[in-house]
């Protein structure tokens, strides 16, 4: 019996992805670099921001310098998370809806927590139970903990939640956790990937959970 759902974040709920370039070119900029285009950014999202950076600067690049920054882009971005961030359409009516039937819902993102919280309250109104983010000694996204954290928050097992995401290291996540999981369609990857990695189930509308969740609970 399906009792909660916890949702990635970026793709998933929120269009992050303008926030998040304007952010990197920023970052690009300051050093002297090329900018990066909204679908080069959308490629290299998904394992923390860390990782974007090591995607989007130069191979030869030290250590050093990607921390550098890393520290530009995050300063940045601390500060700029939502000016063009906005939920995909029909999430806050599902939201809504799953509340008032009674499911606990949570966020587990790859964005430090404290962005994570933030998001939370002013974009959701805290409609979420439970905001997970990057915190020092809980390894993060694809790794099950994040997830393992929010069935415990919520007080429900494994077998009693979904994981909707919209790309394989959401799907690979869920896997590692050994939860069901749902792949969307509207966010930063192709479907062809989430079967790839093989999700569970996959949606194309917010309000398609529902055939989800009614199948699993039948």
């Amino acid at each position: 019996m399906i009792k909660a759902v916890i949702f990635d974040m970026d793709g998933t709920v929120l269009n992050t992805l303008e926030d998040i370039m304007i952010a990197a070119n920023y970052a690009l900029k300051c050093k002297g670099l090329p900018e990066k285009s909204g679908d080069d950014i959308r490629k290299a999202v998904g394992n923390g921001a860390r990782k974007l950076i090591e995607r989007i600067v130069p191979e030869s690049y030290t250590t050093e310098e990607k921390e550098i920054l890393f520290r530009i882009y995050q300063d940045y971005y601390d500060t700029h998370s939502n000016v063009h961030t906005h939920p995909y359409d029909g999430i806050l009516t599902l939201l809504h809806q799953l509340k008032d039937r009674g499911f606990k819902c949570a966020v587990v993102s790859n964005k430090f927590e404290h962005l994570v919280k933030s998001l939370n309250q002013e974009v959701f109104e805290s409609l979420f139970d439970e905001a997970i983010g990057e915190v020092k000694g809980i390894p993060i996204k694809p790794h099950p903990d994040m997830l393992y954290k929010a069935l415990n928050l919520l007080q429900v097992s494994h077998e009693e939640a979904l994981f909707v995401g919209d790309s394989e290291v959401d799907i690979d996540t869920a896997n590692n956790a050994s939860m069901r999981s749902v792949g969307v369609t509207w966010g930063f990857r192709d479907e062809d990937l989430l079967i790839e990695h093989g999700a569970t189930n996959i949606i194309h509308h917010p309000l398609d959970l529902w055939g989800v969740i009614n199948k699993e609970n039948a």
